[in-house]
């Protein structure tokens, strides 16, 4: 028998039985307790997500955190709305946590159906962003559902690297012939390329600092804000740096030819996976200097040699990530909606919509 409970993200229980469950699902980076607690400590009480435990006989099975908002849409679709491991203000979401899931419900063989029989039963439709296709849910929204629907947004590849091939395949065998000549030539038109990785707080900070300014840099010059411009998103980060690098879960590497700095890379690690999370790139008026292939390369060897499984590239069908990577999977941005006239009044006049615009 499954029952279901909402705990206070402030409770005590919270910790411990988040723990356990990391223990058994053995997760990426955003599903450890060292990323949960910063963003949960982060986050302003008002939109704080309370934890939703499933338990059997009594003891945890799975959990999540379950963020709640009631919205408008399209100026006439009002929608009580659950969000799985998010808070459902964008703002707070930007921090673009993947590989969603809830914890430990793969491993407790839990269905969707039986997931969605305990959520609260005062919501509409159940927000599910950027879904592993190997966890749950994402590994069932095909089940045939009861009294709701599954509404898939939008899919888009996480290309990934096989850390055992770069082992295995010699200096920069991994690569693609074209990619490699890339590499190759952008190192001789820089000279000697070498890279260090921060080993303490205030060299990981520093380059931090450093990567925001090129990354905003590099952004600005295509109008645009980049990835850190909230001075919110800029704070929840250095306190993730502060709290996980002396546990090993935060890689933060500076590429340098000669005394100038080619790019910084900033990694989270966990299980043998290390996740490109963001990069900061200098900028060079010879297009074939190579800042981003150099600096993921030099990324990638290292952590083959710290005996790494996988080097993630995350969400995105940029070229780079493609040429970089040998696999990918599909991470999902899903909604389970029950089904309500109003769902279908929305979908109607979307269809509607899409109709008249190609004409």
């Amino acid at each position: 028998m499954i029952r279901a409970r909402l705990l206070e993200a402030t409770s005590p229980r919270v910790e411990a039985i988040w723990r356990t469950l990391e223990q058994k699902a053995r997760p990426s980076f955003f599903g450890t307790w060292g990323f949960v607690e910063c963003w949960l400590a982060c986050l302003p009480a008002a939109v704080r997500p309370r934890l939703w435990l499933l338990e059997r006989d009594g003891a945890p099975a799975a959990a999540c955190f379950l963020g709640r908002r009631k919205m408008l849409r399209r100026g006439a679709i009002v929608t009580r709305a659950l969000f799985l491991n998010a808070t459902g203000v964008p703002r707070f979401d930007d921090l673009c946590l993947e590989h969603n899931e809830v914890l430990g419900a793969a491993e407790a063989g839990i269905t969707l159906n039986e997931l969605l029989a305990q959520l609260p039963p005062d919501h509409d439709e159940l927000f599910l962003p950027a879904l592993a296709p190997e966890r749950m849910p994402g590994s069932r929204l095909c089940e045939r559902l009861e009294g709701r629907h599954v509404r898939v947004d939008r899919q888009v590849p996480a290309p990934f690297v096989d850390l055992d091939r770069v082992r295995s395949s010699g200096s920069l065998g991994w690569l693609g012939a074209s990619t490699r000549g890339q590499v190759r030539r952008a190192e001789k038109l820089l000279g000697p390329i070498t890279a260090e990785v921060a080993a303490d707080e205030a060299a990981a900070l520093d380059v931090f600092e450093e990567l925001v300014g090129l990354h905003t840099a590099r952004w600005t010059t295509r109008g645009e804000d980049g990835a850190f411009a909230d001075p919110w998103v800029r704070s929840f980060h250095r306190r993730l740096i502060r709290s996980r690098l002396r546990h090993g879960e935060i890689q933060l590497l500076r590429v340098r030819a000669a005394d100038a700095t080619v790019g910084c890379l900033y990694g989270l690690v966990a299980n043998g996976r290390v996740l490109f999370y963001q990069g900061g790139l200098a900028q060079f008026a010879d297009p074939r200097v190579k800042p981003g292939y150099l600096c993921h390369v030099k990324a990638i060897e290292h952590a083959a040699r710290e005996g790494h499984a996988r080097y993630d590239l995350l969400a995105g069908g940029a070229d780079y990530k493609r040429r970089l990577a040998d696999s990918e999977v599909v991470l999902r941005w899903a909604r389970v909606q029950r089904d309500l006239a109003r769902f279908a009044v929305e979908d109607a006049a979307r269809a509607l919509w899409r109709a008249t615009r190609r004409r």
